[in-house]
């Protein structure tokens, strides 16, 4: 087994294993922030969703209370 199917079998263990756990979205915010990928995964999930859930979102931080 070369070192590319190793990394995809660890990936396949890390996935079912955050899938025992039903991992929320602050337990994958805090895995994302450990290993220093919150703003490259911010740009990656913005890029590639549809430009207006990026606005009602963007909106909604903007309008929140100050």
């Amino acid at each position: 087994m070369n070192k590319s199917e190793q990394n995809k079998a660890k990936v396949q263990n890390i996935i079912k294993m955050l899938n025992e756990i039903n991992v929320d979205g602050e337990t994958m915010e805090y895995i994302l922030n450990q290993v220093g990928m919150e703003q490259q995964m911010l740009k990656q999930l913005i890029m590639s969703s549809p430009i207006e859930w990026s606005i009602r979102l963007l909106n909604e931080k903007v309008n929140l209370p100050k």
